[in-house]
């Protein structure tokens, strides 16, 4: 089989580094609605996660990538696993590419991007961790989304904190426009 289970909603993903606070979004997002865990993949402790809602639609949790720390042949693993999940989804709506705001998006995230929009599947950058940018840095910090057109096709990045909820509500009307037929 393609190596994850079917699941029969429509779907968003969210796909991001190690440790872009990819966790704590889901948590935020999904508030006090505890989401079903709906199946896993297989494959050591990092497979793709799926959480269904109200048995409407489902939010997919991609493993992290930019491990340093994992072998190339994981590495190639992820990228087969996830590429293979995100060019043949058919309830596949958008995917959300979370990058650390201070960190900005990198080689990694513009090749992901390129490959999104290769195979037409609609993305849109989230910009996570603004808690964590002193007041007035995070205009600055913003612009390091900007200026390439990779960084702008799924309109301007969306700018999020879990911890404050800062963005969230944003976040989940884009969310809910992605599952409006």
């Amino acid at each position: 089989g393609q190596g994850w289970p079917t699941v029969g909603l429509p779907q968003v993903a969210f796909v991001g580094r190690s440790n872009v606070g990819k966790s704590s979004l889901l948590n935020s997002l999904a508030g006090r609605s505890r989401p079903a865990r709906t199946g896993k993949t297989p494959g050591r402790t990092r497979g793709i996660a799926f959480f269904g809602f109200e048995n409407r639609f489902a939010f997919v949790d991609l493993p992290g990538y930019g491990y340093a720390r994992v072998s190339r042949r994981e590495r190639e693993a992820w990228k087969d696993l996830v590429e293979s999940y995100l060019s043949s989804c058919p309830r596949l709506r958008k995917v959300y590419l979370l990058v650390d705001l201070r960190r900005g998006p990198a080689e990694e995230e513009k090749m992901l991007a390129e490959f999104l929009f290769a195979h037409e599947v609609p993305y849109r950058i989230v910009a996570t961790k603004a808690d964590k940018a002193k007041p007035g840095e995070a205009a600055r910090m913003a612009s390091r989304f900007a200026g390439e057109e990779w960084l702008a096709r799924g309109g301007p990045p969306l700018i999020v904190s879990a911890k404050t909820r800062a963005g969230v509500d944003r976040l989940w009307s884009d969310i809910r426009a992605a599952f409006s037929p």
